[in-house]
């Protein structure tokens, strides 16, 4: 296990790093009791996300977010899209290419990608599912803005293609309703397809100010299911844009009108509005759902409700704990959120169903621990603000992620940033605990002495505690 983390093992490393974001301009900046350890365990999260997730196999010499044993690890369009939030959020420029080239490999006459894909990269679902080409759309964005448009792909070119496809072909013409894909409108939406902090940022980006009519038109819609949910918030999976429900053929017409799967995400996509931008409607919004899961409690919540908070489900998983933990970030109740974090922390799904809960649980463990910036609007930092030079006992020799222990993911840490890989450790002190010979430089000597450390050569650092 050692010998794996040596230097020679580079060239299979991650280059992950995480924005270590100062929070958000409005609304509780993070719900991590401690930043430190959930830095840290952010980094493992998405090492571990990758290795079930993302695969070449299939993917035409590119890579794919690969869905679950359960759904024949096939691809959707909206796995992709979060792979592209992840991979630029945390510094992977490599995987987001192999990610995007994929996906446009996809794209149809639209210029939009066919919803699924299967496993040996036949399609297997035509036409556009929005969330995902917004998601995708949105990471190009973000690309172009983290790390320039001069590279292999113009970020920026792409991305404001791939916007003004999406006005063209999923908002309705004259009512700026989002429509689910190239179909549907007034008479069938998805309500979690909305993401109107992503619409603000289009406005800006293309100049198409008409995106802020979509933003607006999502509220109003929001405000029309009020008046069916008695204040809890609570969305369907599908409906019509006056808020009633819709039956539709490819249903055989079951209804879609409860809190299920696909409603689950409207807290995340609202919250980032206010966490954002301030908008007032959607902390009206969250505060619903904040406070009607308040009465349940984050170890009671479970798979599904009807509007009115009529409890459907019966599985307590990470698709709905997560989700609704991201609403506490656009209240005043700091401890309840803490309680929500700490939840979405320990919820994690297992196979064979364990692609899309998963998923929106890196998703929203980087938004809540005050990680997920608007990258349109920020300029990133991957290094903590420098903090006053402690005195000795404020910090454990070795100790680079905060959790105040020594151990090999320390030691991973060191390996990386002397590869020029990270350029900062988690912890704010990370700097001072990796000179572990006190020599006033961080160099291979205490990466030396670390890997003696650990396999047992010695006991104890030259520099100590």
């Amino acid at each position: 296990m050692l010998t794996s983390l040596s230097l020679a093992g580079v060239s299979s490393a991650s280059s992950a790093s995480i924005p270590f974001s100062n929070g958000y301009p409005y609304g509780i900046k993070s719900l991590a009791t401690n930043p430190n350890e959930a830095n840290a365990m952010l980094l493992r999260e998405w090492e571990d996300w990758k290795s079930s997730r993302i695969t070449s196999s299939g993917a035409s010499g590119y890579r794919r977010v690969q869905t679950a044993s359960s759904q024949d690890y096939t691809t959707c369009s909206e796995g992709m899209g979060y792979g592209m939030l992840l991979a630029v959020y945390f510094n992977e420029r490599d995987l987001f290419d192999d990610l995007y080239r994929y996906a446009k490999k996809y794209f149809n006459n639209t210029g939009l990608m066919d919803w699924s894909i299967d496993a040996n990269g036949k399609v297997a679902g035509t036409g556009a599912a929005t969330d995902g080409d917004e998601d995708m759309a949105t990471a190009l964005v973000f690309a172009h803005k983290r790390w320039g448009s001069n590279g292999a792909i113009n970020y920026e070119q792409e991305a404001k293609n791939y916007i003004n496809n999406l006005f063209r072909y999923c908002v309705e013409p004259g009512t700026y309703v989002l429509k689910p894909g190239n179909w549907g409108g007034s008479d069938a939406l998805n309500p979690c397809y909305f993401a109107p902090a992503w619409y603000r940022i289009y406005a800006d980006f293309t100049g198409n100010r008409d995106w802020l009519k979509v933003a607006d038109k999502s509220y109003e819609i929001l405000d029309q299911i009020g008046k069916f949910n008695n204040n809890t918030g609570l969305v369907p999976d599908w409906c019509k844009a006056d808020g009633t429900e819709q039956r539709l053929a490819v249903w055989n017409g079951t209804s879609k009108y409860e809190y299920s799967y696909d409603a689950a995400r409207m807290p995340w996509r609202i919250a980032l509005d206010y966490s954002w931008y301030g908008t007032e409607k959607a902390k009206a919004y969250c505060d619903k759902v904040s406070d009607f899961f308040k009465t349940i409690g984050p170890e009671n919540i479970v798979d599904g409700y009807s509007l009115t908070g009529q409890k459907l489900g019966q599985y307590h998983n990470a698709t709905f704990v997560c989700t609704t933990a991201t609403s506490y970030l656009t209240g005043e109740d700091l401890s309840f959120g803490q309680r929500m974090f700490d939840e979405t922390v320990n919820v994690k799904d297992t196979a064979p169903h364990d692609y899309y809960g998963n998923t929106l649980r890196m998703l929203t463990l980087l938004y809540m621990s005050g990680n997920f910036p608007n990258l349109y609007n920020t300029s990133v930092s991957n290094t903590p603000v420098p903090t006053p030079t402690p005195t000795s006992d404020k910090y454990v020799v070795g100790d680079l992620n905060g959790d105040n222990e020594f151990d090999s993911i320390d030691f991973g840490f060191l390996r990386m940033y002397l590869l020029g890989m990270i350029d900062s450790f988690p912890s704010e002190f990370g700097k001072l605990a990796a000179d572990v010979d006190g020599n006033g430089e961080i160099d291979s000597m205490d990466f030396a002495y670390m890997r003696q450390v650990l396999i047992g050569m010695k006991s104890e650092f030259p520099k100590k505690n």
